[in-house]
């Protein structure tokens, strides 16, 4: 008995140390106020990762470490792990001679992405799916199909394949019927132990491209469609890591199955985002307003392709983040450290296959 309260006073011992180094690690990065935001020294920030210079992306400045590679480039927003895009809330600025990228990015976005946590506190058995707009909301259209039935087909597709992975699925809409946004964003607040991914198709100038994945900005920043700052927590942002968890595994296992031009990962203040009190990501999945790739996103192959990407996605989530539920199959994690599980939620394995949001 002696011994084995030795052997926790040990184990608890060494993990309060290792937070400890972490903590002082980051007490010890220079810090500056750069544009009215707080920003940290990018060489302590690789430093702490212990990255080193890597060839990344042409005109970019990268490093990396073990499965990772992070680009990025002064004055951009754009922020690239493992040449899966990224927007940042605030860009990347350079200050005498040293790059410098913002705190709340470093907080929200870049450490959950490169250390995604497993935690013992969130378990995940329920799949709330959106299939965006219906009835006489009919989202995007063009001569070759409506939103709202593509979402809908989507959405019955990888129903099928999360069921099969012994997933309970929640659907807002299994027909085409028109739901408020608050009213789906009760259903899922409704259902615990879920995570919410609201699926929608895009809508733009008729070149327009590619699949983007969207998550709730974080207190104190702004989203693509506002110019202001927003300082109040939404409810969204209590799950801000494993939201940009959620889409990292989503949306790259998309990109790179469907071979689609990658728009990001970004953040926005969609209703259904905002009050959402569960994990929770916004997938567009193509554009309505470009004929061919609408012509593409109305084949049944390829929104079966979409449908297993999504799955995947959740899988390697689950995995990843959650205290697994049940035997589901995804890349196997790897051990990193005291009582965490480390991996690239953005490397694993690939299988086979409107702003009014």
């Amino acid at each position: 008995m002696r011994k084995y309260a030795i052997f926790l006073l040990t184990l608890l011992l060494a993990l309060v140390m290792s937070l400890a180094g972490e903590v002082c690690a980051r007490g010890m990065w220079q810090q500056a106020k750069i544009g009215g935001a707080d920003y940290v020294k990018l060489s302590d920030v690789w430093r702490f990762y212990k990255f080193t210079p890597k060839q990344g992306r042409p005109g970019c400045v990268s490093y990396g470490g073990g499965r990772h590679v992070v680009s990025l480039k002064a004055g951009q927003h754009d922020f690239y792990v493992n040449n899966f895009r990224y927007v940042l809330s605030h860009p990347v600025q350079e200050l005498g001679g040293e790059l410098y990228i913002s705190s709340v990015d470093m907080r929200k976005l870049v450490d959950p992405v490169l250390r995604p946590r497993f935690s013992p506190d969130n378990k995940l058995r329920t799949v709330v799916i959106d299939p965006g707009h219906g009835g006489h909301d009919a989202g995007a259209v063009s001569s070759v199909a409506r939103e709202k039935d593509l979402n809908l087909a989507v959405a019955r597709k990888l129903r099928r394949m999360l069921e099969q992975q012994g997933y309970r699925v929640v659907m807002t809409r299994d027909k085409d019927v028109f739901l408020t946004l608050q009213e789906r964003v009760a259903i899922a607040n409704s259902v615990p132990d879920s995570i919410f991914v609201s699926i929608h198709h895009n809508s733009g100038r008729s070149a327009a491209s590619g699949i983007e994945t969207f998550t709730l900005a974080p207190q104190g920043t702004t989203s693509p469609f506002a110019r202001s700052r927003r300082n109040d927590e939404l409810a969204g942002n209590n799950q801000d890591s494993e939201n940009i968890a959620l889409a990292t595994a989503v949306h790259s296992r998309a990109i790179r199955s469907s071979g689609a031009i990658d728009r990001g990962i970004q953040r926005a203040r969609f209703s259904v985002l905002c009050t959402i009190q569960r994990p929770a990501i916004l997938f567009e999945g193509g554009f309505v307003s470009n004929p061919a790739e609408c012509r593409k996103m109305a084949s049944a192959k390829y929104q079966s392709l979409l449908a297993h990407s999504i799955c995947q996605g959740i899988v390697a989530y689950n995995n990843t983040v959650c205290r697994p539920a049940r035997k589901v199959t995804a890349a196997a994690p790897v051990a990193g450290g005291a009582g965490r599980v480390r991996t690239s939620m953005s490397g694993a394995s690939v299988g086979a296959y409107s702003r009014s949001k």
